[in-house]
């Protein structure tokens, strides 16, 4: 397993963060064109210092994730899925016993949008694995939305 190698960019600023009549949402590039070679594991980070390497989801009820997965010698075949923590310390980021698998295996180069049901943890990350045919060259795009 890797790190990505881009840090999480958010497309929200706190002013547009208000939705009118109450409520928060944050957007953010979880990754931007992220290696993902062959059967090779990638997993997101908010900062590339490794301080914070998931996202603060306490407070927020809904959750997206548009996601895309291209190459250029192939198809593309991803398994996409959440991994949660109490503390935000890599070796306690786990799939969650039930709803951790988002897409099984996201073998369509045309983007995608699913629902993310977390389990009650504080802290939330992305991984993405190539499956058995993904090609060396694919490359992963994904945004997160979060919504109280």
């Amino acid at each position: 397993m890797a790190n990505a190698k881009k840090e999480a960019v958010r497309q929200t600023t706190k002013q547009t963060g208000t939705l009118p009549g109450g409520g928060v949402f944050e957007l953010w590039k979880v990754f931007d064109a992220e290696l993902v070679a062959s059967t090779g594991t990638v997993e997101s980070i908010v900062e590339a210092s490794a301080l914070n390497l998931g996202f603060l989801i306490a407070e927020f009820r809904n959750f997206g994730l548009y996601v895309t997965a291209t190459s250029v010698s192939g198809t593309a075949d991803v398994k996409v899925e959440i991994q949660q923590s109490w503390d935000d310390t890599a070796a306690n980021y786990i799939e969650p016993a039930v709803g951790s698998v988002v897409v099984a295996s996201l073998a369509t180069e045309t983007p995608a949008i699913y629902s993310l049901s977390p389990a009650p943890m504080p802290y939330l990350r992305l991984q993405v694995t190539g499956v058995a045919a993904n090609p060396a060259d694919s490359v992963v795009t994904a945004y997160l939305w979060m919504q109280s």
